[in-house]
C-alpha cells in the first residue's frame, strides 16, 4: 500500500499474498436447447461497480417467469429466445463499464487522467448523466427491444407507480402480470389482473401491460377494451 498508495496503513509480515485478477468474459449464447445460462455463469467481470449481484438476479428475473409460462402452457416455447435478445446486451454492455471502470481507476497516464478528471466531474454536476450512469449500474435504466413504432414505455422499467388497489410492485408479486388502465377495467373473461392506476406519471391516459419483471410488454397513450384485448392476448396467451 505505500508504493502504490503512498500511506502506510499498519500492516505489516504478510503471511500470504496474490496477484488479483479478473477476467472479461461472456457466453456467446445464454440458452441452448433447454439449458440456459445465467449470473457468472453467462458473464463474468470485475466487480468494480458493483454490478455481479445486480445483473445476475436480473437475468433470473427476467427467465424464470417466462420458463414458468411455458411449462404452465400460457406461452409458446419461442418466448424462452427472448432471455437471449434482452439480457445479452445488458451482460456486455456490463463487461465494458466495469472494465471501463478499473482501467481508469488505474490510469497513469496525464491524457487518461484528464479524462478521469473530467468523467468525475461530469457525473458530479450533471444531474442527466448521473441519472444515466446510475441507471447503467443498477441496471435498471436499460430498455429491452421493443418493436418498430411501440410506445416509448415498451420494453422499459416501470415504477412502483400507486393504483387505487395498493402499489404496483405488491400486485407483481403474485407473478402474474398486470394490466394497469387510467380507469376501472372490467375483467372480460381473460386470466390476467386488471388494475385501475390512480396515477401514471404526468399522463393519465397510458395503459400499461406489465410483465412479471416489472417492465412494460406493452404501452397505449389511448386504448379501447378491444386494443387491450389484444394487447393481452398476444403477450400472455
Amino acid at each position: 500500500t505505500r508504493l502504490a498508495l503512498g500511506r502506510d496503513y499498519g500492516m505489516h509480515d504478510a503471511r500470504w499474498m496474490s496477484r488479483f485478477h479478473s477476467d472479461e468474459r461472456q457466453a456467446p449464447a445464454y440458452r441452448v436447447g433447454r439449458v440456459f445460462l445465467a449470473g457468472d455463469a453467462a458473464h463474468v467481470h470485475t466487480p468494480a461497480g458493483g454490478q455481479g449481484m445486480n445483473t445476475g438476479m436480473q437475468d433470473a428475473a427476467n427467465l424464470s417467469w417466462k420458463l414458468a409460462a411455458v411449462v404452465q402452457g400460457h406461452a409458446d416455447a419461442a418466448l424462452l429466445d427472448s432471455y437471449q435478445a434482452e439480457r445479452h446486451p445488458v451482460g456486455r454492455d456490463v463487461l465494458r463499464s466495469s472494465g471501463g471502470i478499473v482501467r481508469l481507476a488505474m490510469a497513469k497516464r496525464p491524457w487518461e487522467l484528464a479524462l478521469r478528471a473530467a468523467l468525475t466531474t461530469l457525473l458530479d454536476t450533471v444531474g442527466p448523466a448521473r441519472r444515466r450512469a446510475v441507471g447503467q449500474i443498477t441496471g435498471i435504466g436499460y430498455r429491452y427491444p421493443a418493436p418498430r413504432g411501440a410506445h416509448r414505455l415498451t420494453g422499459t422499467r416501470v415504477p412502483d407507480v400507486a393504483l387505487k388497489d395498493g402499489r404496483l410492485y405488491e400486485a407483481l408479486r403474485g407473478g402474474r402480470f398486470v394490466l394497469i388502465t387510467p380507469e376501472a377495467y372490467e375483467d372480460q373473461g381473460t386470466r390476467k389482473d386488471r388494475l385501475a392506476v390512480e396515477h401514471w406519471a404526468s399522463d393519465r391516459r397510458t395503459t400499461v401491460l406489465v410483465r412479471p419483471d416489472g417492465y412494460a410488454a406493452w404501452a397505449a397513450d389511448s386504448a379501447d377494451a378491444a386494443r387491450i384485448e389484444e394487447a393481452v392476448a398476444r403477450y400472455v396467451g
